[in-house]
């Protein structure tokens, strides 16, 4: 499924595998994303409550 979005490498190939580290990457991007997200509309929702 992956394998024609993440194409293999040998010449940047590491332990964990290239495509592996790939995924964890966007992983790790999504939960940044989610979490930026969830703390703005925190704020938003004090700053309202504020008023």
């Amino acid at each position: 499924m992956f394998s024609s979005l993440i194409p293999y490498d040998p010449s940047i190939d590491t332990s964990l595998g290239h495509r592996n580290l790939v995924l964890i990457y966007c992983v790790v991007w999504l939960i940044q994303l989610a979490y930026g997200t969830y703390a703005i509309r925190q704020w938003v929702a004090t700053r309202k409550g504020r008023r």
